[in-house]
């Protein structure tokens, strides 16, 4: 979620849904897991600020975003843990890493180099609010919803017709007169 009076950002609230209701499991294969060796190349991520409960918070160095459970390696390509939650302000933003068994989240010193997978960071455009274009997809006029989508108002008063002719068939008109469109009522 994105709080643009503020500044800050919170992706914690972004994409981690609970699961659905649904009974039974769905039909088909299911993906393989993910190969759990290191990565082919690692880059910068961020750097070590300080233990908060059993988790390590970092300072993003980097001006992607990590994806959640993204795998969080040292230099040596050594797995620490995986990311677990992104706040603070959108350009200077924070992540919590979740430390791999055997792990302690207080043994790394303030400011040591932390790094990901460069297929596990997404641009901060896809978390910012789009400028909307006049040209491409959605430009044009739309119909919109709200009053006057009818043709015509209709007549108030009595006596017999078809009333003002609103949007639907069989909507206002008959013996009453008029009450054209949606939401008019009777007059």
């Amino acid at each position: 979620q994105l709080d643009c009076a503020k500044g800050w950002i919170n992706l914690a609230a972004m994409g981690k849904g609970g699961k659905g209701k649904g009974k039974g499991k769905g039909k088909g294969k299911s993906r393989p897991p993910e190969p759990e060796g290191p990565p082919d190349e690692v880059e910068e991520i961020g750097e070590a600020s300080h233990a908060c409960e059993d988790d390590l918070v970092c300072k993003c160095t980097n001006e992607r975003v990590p994806h959640f459970n993204a795998r969080i390696f040292l230099e040596n390509k050594e797995e620490i843990g995986k990311v677990d939650e992104i706040f603070g302000p959108i350009h200077s933003f924070y992540f919590t890493v979740k430390p791999t068994e055997g792990i302690k989240a207080d043994s790394f010193k303030k400011g040591k180099k932390f790094f990901i997978d460069n297929q596990k960071l997404l641009p901060m455009s896809r978390f910012l609010p789009q400028a909307i274009s006049k040209t491409g997809k959605g430009g044009g006029k739309g119909k919109g919803k709200g009053k006057d989508k009818g043709k015509g108002k209709g007549k108030k008063g009595k006596g017999k017709g078809k009333g003002g002719g609103g949007g639907f068939t069989g909507r206002g008109g008959g013996d009453g007169g008029g009450g054209g469109g949606r939401g008019r009522g009777f007059g």
